[in-house]
């Protein structure tokens, strides 16, 4: 019919038309943060975490020695003296002196003067010399209050045959941290009568006394409690340094600036000699600025 309207047959497909690219790959691959490369400051702040845990190690051997090395208990005292001194309007006078004297066989020291030379400044800023002195008891104990803090004289007196006597060099502890008072310990040992017969025949029986302040000089007599506070502050710098390279070396096998920091910051308390750890653990941390910090 004429107003029917014609519909083309489909044509049939011999195939499908390519489709055309939507994306692009750039070649770009992804990386873990384990698979980054190290950046470089970690390398450094390792080493420096390394060469300060040696210097606090070393440090805190020296403090545990005692009587060798760069810090001796005996000069730790006396320079806590100075700082006394200086910063404390109460250290002279501060200082108490206990103790105990045994005699050579044993038995306790009884009826004893122990006195100790003790320079005082009066009000008018004029320097003289005092000698406080107490009597041993019965058990050989004796107190002495009113001493300064620092090196002192100390004279031991036979009251039964007062040319006989013994003198000591003695360090007397300062006051701990905000402490008002130091107490220093010392147990004592009164030679026997042979070493003072001794000294008779050599002086021509002009003394029976035994001067030991020389031979004591860099051997002064101190609190053998004071000692055991420097051990432990020694073992805790050993511990730090050891804690601060574990914390080091698994920030950095880990890529982790945070356990680097605290490397850093541990190590730091490590101290050294002349400080020189402190300074080791800020750089450090200085080292770690920049770097990516994980997030937690």
């Amino acid at each position: 019919m004429d107003g029917d309207e014609v519909v083309p047959k489909p044509v049939p497909l011999s195939s499908i038309p390519e489709e055309e690219p939507v994306f692009a790959s750039t070649g770009a691959t992804l990386l873990l943060p384990s698979q980054m490369p190290r950046d470089p400051r970690m390398h450094v702040a390792l080493l420096f975490i390394l060469l300060a845990s040696i210097l606090g190690t070393v440090n805190g051997y020296d403090f545990i020695e005692g009587d060798g090395g760069l810090v001796t208990d005996r000069g730790f005292i006396y320079s806590q003296t100075q700082t006394a001194n200086l910063l404390s309007t109460s250290a002279p006078g501060s200082a108490i002196l206990t103790g105990v004297l045994t005699l050579h066989d044993g038995s306790p020291g009884v009826n004893f003067t122990i006195e100790v030379v003790t320079p005082v400044i009066d009000e008018d800023g004029i320097q003289r010399i005092t000698r406080p002195a107490a009597t041993t008891d019965s058990q050989g104990r004796f107190r002495l209050e009113g001493l300064n803090p620092g090196l002192m004289s100390m004279y031991v007196v036979n009251m039964s045959n007062p040319s006989e006597g013994m003198t000591h060099r003695i360090l007397l502890s300062p006051g701990a941290l905000f402490e008002p008072y130091g107490f220093t310990h010392l147990n004592l040992d009164f030679a026997a009568p042979e070493d003072f017969d001794l000294i008779e025949q050599k002086s021509n029986g002009l003394t029976r006394w035994m001067d030991l302040s020389e031979e004591e000089r860099g051997k002064e007599l101190y609190d053998p409690t004071a000692a055991a506070v420097y051990d432990i502050a020694g073992t805790i710098f050993i511990g730090i340094s050891l804690i601060a390279v574990f914390f080091g070396i698994t920030g950095w096998r880990t890529k982790s600036t945070l356990l680097l920091r605290t490397g850093a910051g541990l190590v730091f308390f490590s101290q050294g000699h002349y400080y020189s750890s402190c300074c080791l653990g800020l750089l450090a941390m200085l080292a770690t600025f920049g770097l990516h910090v994980e997030e937690m």
